[in-house]
């Protein structure tokens, strides 16, 4: 069964809840950090068969056990990205749709516009995906 750890830590200090290493080869994270929290979030996957025992109650540190719990964890702390792919084609869409982001999205995150304009099926926009866990390996998320 593949195990992670969620981890808590000073996005200044580096420093992370159980006096977790980063640099522990065996503990990886492949991008799923949230470092807009405080204190800052991530998941690191455990690659060995390592005691975790030693984790069990401390603050700032949660046992991932199981794809499900992981993936979950993941989807929590890492947002979901957007990006415009085509600005050609995401510039003549908005024009053929009467949108103008000046007047129509006046002073929203640009996360939130584009999340919004992919949903209404604008074109040029690439949704990013995460990576996740499934059968034991890494793959792309949907």
């Amino acid at each position: 069964m593949v195990r992670a750890l969620l981890i808590e830590f000073d996005v200044n200090t580096g420093k992370r809840a159980g006096e977790v290493n980063p640099k522990d080869p065996k503990l990886q994270c492949y991008g799923w950090q949230d470092l807009e929290s405080v204190p800052a979030k991530e998941v690191r996957v455990v690659e060995d068969d390592r005691d975790l025992s030693q984790y069990e109650g401390i603050p700032g540190v949660s046992i991932l056990e199981g794809e499900d719990q992981i993936n979950q964890a993941i989807d929590a702390i890492v947002p979901e990205r957007f990006s415009i792919q085509e600005s050609t084609l995401f510039q003549e869409d908005l024009r053929q749709r009467g949108i103008s982001l000046a007047s129509d999205y006046s002073g929203q995150d640009t996360v939130e516009i584009l999340k919004d304009l992919h949903t209404k099926g604008v074109v040029g926009i690439m949704k990013r995906s995460t990576l996740k866990i499934e059968g034991g390996k890494l793959v792309p998320g949907k």
